[in-house]
């Protein structure tokens, strides 16, 4: 009957292979923490990125200011097809990008947080409710089933713990 047999002397190809082995291990751990470091790095640049976006229009800035001091009231007759329209629209795409990016856990919500105060503004106030509102009813007449700026709203949601409209 033939089996296995221990053998205790080891061999140049033993020491070889253990030593091939850590080194392995060694670059797997090194890799790891590569792939988290970059990870890392790539959540700070895409906030940088956002953040960047968000400051960068001197014109959305000032629209902000506006919604936040409630000074921005809608009238769709003037609204429509506006500066004022681009500039809602400017803001309420930035948040739903990073809705998105919450959304698929590219960054966290402790990450995002840093905005929260601005997507408050925008998102809670009442004129940009009844903008959302109406945005809906367009894209049911299109025949679309999810709700105009779901991510933002997903944002909102996420960021407040409530419903964004």
């Amino acid at each position: 009957m033939s089996g296995l047999l221990w053998n205790p002397e080891i061999s140049i190809g033993d020491l070889l292979t253990l030593v091939g082995f850590v080194f392995a291990v060694v670059s797997l751990i090194f890799a790891g923490v590569q792939l988290r470091r970059n990870t890392a790095i790539q959540r700070a640049q895409f906030l940088l990125d956002i953040t960047d976006r968000y400051f960068r229009d001197s014109d959305v800035r000032r629209f902000f200011y506006k919604l936040d001091y409630r000074q921005f009231k809608l009238d769709f007759k003037h609204f429509i097809g506006s500066d004022e329209e681009r500039w809602l629209d400017s803001l309420l795409y930035t948040f739903d990008i990073i809705g998105r990016m919450v959304k698929m856990k590219v960054v966290t919500r402790e990450e995002v947080d840093v905005i929260a105060f601005q997507a408050s503004r925008v998102l809670r106030n009442p004129e940009v409710q009844k903008y959302l509102q109406w945005l809906d009813g367009e894209y049911q007449r299109e025949g679309r089933t999810e709700r105009a700026h779901d991510d933002a709203r997903f944002l909102a949601k996420t960021l407040f713990g409530q419903k964004a409209a």
